[in-house]
């Protein structure tokens, strides 16, 4: 399995102890927070020793994003695609950047779908879906962890010809 993947500006690594810290720092930013299902708020220490320890590798094969030696988000391709970045980091291309990174690992060890989704007014999330090529499928509803809001969730898929597409 891959362990690191370089782009034109990042690093994908694996997580590493180390990283916990920082993960609490970026974490505990509401903004960043709402618009993934999984993240409590606020976000702990335990929070984040237990995602660097059990759930970044064996749940969302998940690697974290850095950029000039800075950890500053994470991308997972598991059961699904997913990514958040710090607030500093949006608008900078770094999300479709990172994502288009592990999806092409992805395509180039298995030629299953991928899936993908976001809520429903994140328009951010919803650009960088559909440059890679995902095409929406259905709605769902879930319960956002840390607002305890219900949110509706747009579910994507990616085929490989999609992705071959629209690299």
């Amino acid at each position: 399995m891959t362990e690191v993947i370089k782009t034109e500006r990042l690093i994908l690594r694996r997580f590493r102890g180390e990283d916990a810290s920082r993960l609490v720092v970026l974490l505990n930013d509401l903004d960043v927070v709402r618009w993934v299902n999984s993240i409590p708020f606020p976000f702990s220490i335990e929070d984040a020793e237990n995602f660097v320890t059990n759930l970044a590798t064996q749940v969302y094969d998940a690697f974290a994003i850095e950029k000039e030696n800075q950890l500053i988000g994470t991308v997972s391709a598991g059961e699904e695609l997913g990514y958040w970045l710090g607030q500093p980091y949006w608008g900078q291309g770094i999300a479709t950047e990172s994502a288009r990174a592990v999806v092409h690992r992805h395509f180039a060890n298995r030629s299953e779908k991928l899936k993908a989704s976001y809520h429903l007014g994140n328009e951010r999330s919803r650009s960088v879906l559909s440059k890679l090529g995902f095409i929406a499928t259905s709605q769902s509803e879930a319960v956002a962890r840390s607002t305890k809001e219900t949110v509706t969730l747009q579910w994507m898929e990616l085929s490989e010809s999609n992705w071959e597409a629209a690299k």
